[in-house]
């Protein structure tokens, strides 16, 4: 009969240590080895879940990776639609995929079924960052600046006849991540070069107020969550990141974050934010509107850029060949509700 405490004690370690990994919000599932992509960033990504698709563009190597869903298998690789793809919108029900190529100047508009582009929609210089009005059915894209002396564009493309509606300049040469506020009707805008956020009415299309961001900053990811009207803004060297009220752009909590942020995602039904950097990804909850705490840090091999799919419990995200991995490759996590999930320390 000696060996039974032996035996409880082992099963009583088994059953904490499988209590401990339940209790994580994210679990990796699965990696995809992108062996041909040979280095360079990869940016933001779309989904397609009628089709179970995701897509997602490689800066420098000029593809755009195509993946099946759930499981993130590999399904093609395509170079011949942009030279530098960087922020991708999936518009008409799946069947256009837009653009931003940095490396031709341009919103290139290609047909998802025969992989050709259909349309070509001269730009200012590099652009990237874009973000959907639904409202209005537009689709707002950060160009320009790079080689002008004092300011950028946000261009307004119809999604519905691809039609250039105007375009808004900003005092910005880098003009990043977005944000709209549905119930306000304003569009929030990193201006990276400045250590700001730009506020525009899109009532009139008009820069409506400039917020400063603490710093030293390169404030490049940015989300906002409509529940509790707080605007997100991740920085680089040191990663911080800055909750702000979205009604006057008052700091409410400054937190320390993964280095070199790219991508902030909120998830309103967990209360988390998901922020994903250079040097991992941190799962961020929310246990008051004014308190942000990291939940759990994860080694994402140098993924910046992520997408959440709430359907699914899935977030993937995409790294690259670099010091971090010898391949370049995309993760699939699973993700645990909140109820699932025990209390964390503060």
């Amino acid at each position: 009969m000696k060996p039974l405490p032996k035996l409880s004690a082992l099963l009583m370690g088994i059953l904490l240590a499988t209590s401990a990994m339940a209790a994580e919000p994210l679990h990796l599932l699965s990696t995809t080895s992108l062996p041909d992509v040979s280095g360079g960033d990869f940016d933001h990504f779309d989904v397609d879940l009628a089709r179970s698709l995701l897509y997602v563009p490689t800066e420098e190597y000029g593809s755009i990776e195509v993946f099946h869903l759930p499981d993130g298998r590999h399904l093609r690789s395509d170079r011949t639609l942009a030279r530098s793809p960087h922020k991708l919108l999936l518009t008409h029900g799946g069947k256009e995929l837009w653009i931003a190529d940095a490396g031709a100047a341009s919103l290139k508009i290609a047909d998802t079924a025969s992989f050709k582009v259909t349309h070509n929609i001269p730009m200012e210089a590099q652009p990237d960052s874009g973000i959907v009005d639904e409202k209005r059915g537009i689709f707002y894209l950060g160009n320009g600046g790079k080689t002008s002396e004092d300011h950028a564009y946000i261009s307004l493309i119809s999604l519905a006849d691809h039609a250039v509606l105007g375009r808004i300049a900003v005092p910005a040469k880098q003009v990043k991540a977005m944000a709209i506020d549905p119930a306000t009707d304003r569009l929030f805008v990193n201006f990276r070069d400045r250590n700001e956020i730009g506020v525009i009415d899109l009532a009139n299309g008009k820069l409506a107020g400039i917020w400063q961001v603490p710093g030293p900053s390169r404030n490049s990811a940015l989300a906002f969550d409509p529940q509790t009207n707080r605007l997100f803004v991740g920085s680089r060297k040191p990663g911080k990141l800055f909750v702000l009220d979205a009604a006057d752009g008052k700091l409410v909590q400054t937190l320390d974050i993964v280095e070199t942020s790219d991508e902030i995602i909120v998830d309103d039904e967990n209360r988390r934010l998901y922020i994903a950097g250079a040097g991992g990804l941190d799962v961020v909850s929310a246990a008051t509107p004014d308190h942000y705490a990291i939940e759990q840090h994860i080694d994402t091999l140098g993924g910046k850029t992520a997408q959440y799919v709430p359907s699914l419990h899935r977030l993937y995200v995409v790294h690259t060949k670099g010091p971090q991995a010898a391949q370049a490759g995309l993760q699939a996590f699973d993700v645990a509700p909140a109820s699932a999930v025990g209390p964390h320390a503060q």
